[in-house]
């Protein structure tokens, strides 16, 4: 058997003893490596340490078993992976309840999106449980107690509408803690409830009567003081919550108990003023003296299109006609708003209408189309004073016929515009069908049926001649 060269014994032994180099170069830093991660360890260990019997826990391991576990759920929860999050969010709940705020909050989070999910309905009851227990822990670590019973109460309205009751409780004490600082949830959650529980006769209808101003004050208060028009939208959206409930039970009688004492405390509370002349709007009460008084009383104090349109459609209803007009002229000139000027521009047109000056009607309509070309409301009026003003233009019954021909055709645009005007604008075309001419009468004057024929006069109109 042949011996290795010396050459061969040599690289090998320098490959052993480079590897043997290596291994040991490897070794010691990964012992650097370790001893650095056991320093953090130990240092993280008595930083937490020193917050025993505090925020971080009563103990030292406890303090421990907190930093490990937040450091889990947070990690699962930005990754959404709230099944994950549970299992240490529950262990830092255990170990250290007074750590964060987010703990609760983003608990919250989790367990909703648990509850939304779940379909079994005694797993989302015992699901729903946690989630006011939630709450609960949050208020008895860190308070906030009105702003929490008002996340609370909505939360549980949302997700257990047999506990309405309970809600209700919790968001009737959340706003009597808030006040102005009430939530938007929490005010829709809280009058939503009051009607529901008005339906079951769990209460009187007076109280939705009673907290309405009250809330309706804190939606003006927060609406004025928006910072940005997104946040002022999402406050105008509870306001308009607020009135649609209102409305369905306040009649003009109730709206006039309600306001008058306010009214009279301060004739020239804008925010009053603004509220009466909406809400008495809504609920068709411009007859009422209430309505004519804040109008006027705003419009000494702050003149606007609101005020001098409530001052024009009080004067309408007590048929004051050309008084109206003017003030409903002042308010076109003064909206800051396309429909805004439209629906003054219709109110003048209405008014024109009454007074049987159907040229100025359609003057007014076609002011509303110049800014909204698909306006059936504007057809709907061009079509009145042509049926009702027909006869003013013509010299004989076949000529003056032409604006029943007219307006036939306007209704039939009005209804294609907008469905619901269907019922109306029928109506109206067969009481415009039903005062054409006969044949006989329209071939006296060589006009003949289903030939093109304009109108003349201020209906100025190409129409298509139609008798029975």
């Amino acid at each position: 058997m042949g011996y290795p060269s010396p050459q061969i014994i040599g690289i090998a032994g320098l490959r052993k003893e480079k590897s043997t180099k290596v291994n040991r170069q490897t070794k010691t830093k990964n012992n650097r490596q370790m001893k650095k991660q056991l320093l953090t360890i130990t240092m993280m260990f008595f930083a937490v340490a020193s917050f025993a019997q505090s925020k971080y826990g009563a103990t030292p391991e406890d303090s421990v078993t907190c930093v490990e576990s937040t450091s889990l759920y947070v990690e699962f929860y930005k990754q959404k992976n709230y099944a994950d999050a549970k299992g240490p969010w529950l262990k830092a709940v255990q170990h250290c309840p007074k750590s964060s705020k987010n703990l609760y909050i983003k608990g919250a989070a989790m367990y909703k999106s648990f509850i939304k999910a779940e379909q079994d309905a005694d797993k989302k009851a015992k699901l729903v449980d946690t989630l006011m227990w939630i709450y609960d822990q949050r208020i008895e670590n860190y308070g906030q107690k009105g702003n929490v019973l008002g996340r609370k109460g909505a939360d549980l309205a949302r997700y257990d509408k047999s506990r309405y009751k309970e809600a209700y409780g919790y968001l009737k004490e959340s706003f009597e803690l808030e006040g102005n600082k009430s939530q938007k949830g929490a005010i829709t959650a809280y009058y939503k409830l009051t009607e529901k529980m008005v339906k079951k006769g769990e209460l009187e209808k007076e109280e939705l009567f009673t907290l309405f101003p009250k809330l309706s004050s804190v939606v003006v208060e927060n609406t004025q003081k928006a910072k940005t028009p997104e946040a002022k939208e999402k406050w105008l959206k509870v306001a308009s919550v607020l009135e649609q409930t209102f409305s369905k039970y306040a009649g003009c009688p109730e709206l006039v108990e309600i306001y008058t004492p306010k009214y009279e405390a301060n004739p020239n509370d804008t925010d009053v003023l603004i509220q009466i002349i909406a809400f008495f709007e809504k609920s068709d009460c411009t007859d009422e003296e209430l309505f004519l008084k804040a109008s006027m009383s705003l419009d000494k104090v702050k003149p606007s299109a609101l005020s001098k349109f409530g001052i024009g459609r009080s004067l309408l209803k007590k048929e004051r006609y050309s008084e109206a007009i003017q003030y409903f002229k002042e308010a076109a000139e003064l909206s800051e708003t396309t429909p805004g000027k439209i629906n003054s521009y219709k109110y003048i047109a209405f008014t024109q209408l009454n007074l049987k000056q159907y040229s100025n009607a359609k003057t007014y309509a076609l002011k509303m189309l110049k800014l909204d070309p698909k306006n059936a409301d504007a057809y709907m009026i061009i079509g009145d004073a042509y049926l009702y003003g027909s006869k003013s233009v013509g010299e004989n019954a076949c000529e003056q016929a032409g604006g029943y021909w007219a307006a036939v055709s306007k209704y039939q645009k009005a209804k294609s515009l907008n469905p619901e005007f269907a019922d109306k604008a029928n109506k109206k075309i067969a009481s415009a069908k039903a005062q054409y001419p006969s044949k006989e009468d329209c071939f006296f004057y060589k006009i003949l049926d289903g030939q093109a024929y304009h109108v003349g006069g201020w209906i100025n109109e190409d129409v298509t001649v139609r008798t029975k």
